[in-house]
């Protein structure tokens, strides 16, 4: 590749069909977006290598922080260079605590096993993200401790599936629990403003969140954030993560904080491609079959061929096609590829009508399994 991938990419002198990444929005083909950025670039520079506790810091940094606690509905937000870094900053706090429980398919930046003092493994482990709320629900009940915390994504970003956090009212009410939540896959698409899986959590007096999220998937931002309760950005702010780093660059929080209009067009964009496409799958007749590859999720991620055995072909068949989609093993790279195809914002009424045609020719000649 010779360029950002967009609704297209270009591969080898060829014009592709591109239905993966994770930039859901499509905010580096929007010229508003580029012109921020480079303003934010003429008027504080590409970086700012200055420690955050530095006595000369930029009040952008405050006035971002501010935005993302009002977007997120918590009383404190503390931004960092990337993702990584804000999830390896509260992933370390939290572990200094007791009772830590980690939903499966929880991103190893958190750097957090599945227990902690001697919780029998069996308890928690295993199983699917519902098996793990209901083990939760039944072993909190019984243990004679009486604060918890736990970890999960706010959505799954192989499968596209938005965790459900309903269980939490089920939790014993006379005990506490702190629920770290990675919303990177949901935050900026999610929610009437993007404020992500916080449009979904319930107001809840025995449970007390906290949102980590890397602002690069919608947003487009090389950054990340923790909005979270007072007392613990406090806590973060003195942590070594947060003293000993630079701050992400200015004119990316420039950008965020100046395109709010531009990320409400592209949102409105996403929601229409996801629904239209959702609309051919449903309406598809079982006896067509064309489209009965896909699987929708209510986001912008639909799995694709999810039998092993034609696991490996529906990708290059469709990129014969002309169309790319996301295909790789994980989380074993021997096993069979996990393909599935993504939208973006970017992406028109003729691209989802190319990718229909597209699986009802490799559908047609594979067999139904497909």
């Amino acid at each position: 590749m010779s360029e950002a991938p967009g609704r297209t990419i270009i591969r080898q002198g060829k014009t592709y069909l591109f239905f993966s990444g994770y930039s859901y929005l499509g905010m580096s083909h929007v010229a508003g977006f580029r012109n921020l950025l480079k303003e934010g670039i003429d008027r504080y520079g590409a970086l700012f290598p200055s420690s955050r506790i530095s006595n000369t810091t930029l009040p952008l940094y405050g006035h971002l922080e501010h935005y993302l606690s009002q977007l997120t509905g918590q009383d404190s937000t503390v931004s960092y260079a990337s993702g990584t870094l804000a999830c390896q900053a509260i992933g370390q706090l939290l572990s200094d605590g007791e009772n830590i429980f980690v939903a499966p398919g929880t991103h190893p930046a958190m750097g957090l096993g599945n227990k902690r003092d001697g919780a029998p493994m069996e308890a928690v482990d295993g199983g699917s993200y519902e098996d793990w709320s209901r083990k939760l629900i039944r072993f909190t009940a019984d243990s004679t401790h009486d604060h918890f915390a736990l970890v999960a994504n706010s959505v799954n970003p192989l499968t596209g599936v938005i965790n459900d956090f309903m269980f939490l009212q089920d939790l014993p009410r006379q005990k506490r629990f702190t629920f770290l939540i990675d919303d990177s896959h949901g935050i900026g698409w999610m929610g009437e403003h993007g404020e992500g899986i916080a449009s979904a959590l319930m107001h809840l007096p025995h449970v007390e969140y906290l949102i980590v999220y890397s602002l690069s998937k919608a947003f487009h931002i090389q950054g990340g954030a923790v909005s979270c309760p007072p007392a613990w950005a406090e806590r973060l702010r003195r942590a070594p993560q947060y003293t000993a780093s630079t701050p992400m660059a200015p004119a990316f929080a420039h950008t965020l904080l100046n395109a709010g209009s531009l990320y409400e067009v592209q949102r409105a964009l996403l929601e229409r491609n996801v629904d239209s496409l959702t609309r051919m799958v449903n309406a598809m007749p079982e006896t067509d079959g064309a489209l009965s590859a896909l699987q929708p999720t209510q986001t912008p991620v639909f799995l694709c061929g999810a039998t092993q055995a034609n696991a490996f072909s529906i990708a290059p068949a469709l990129e014969e096609q002309g169309i790319i989609i996301s295909s790789f093993a994980y989380p074993d790279p021997a096993g069979p590829p996990l393909n599935r195809v993504v939208l973006s914002a970017l992406h028109e009424p003729s691209d989802l009508a190319a990718l229909a045609r597209g699986i009802r020719k490799v559908q047609g000649s594979a067999g139904p399994n497909i």
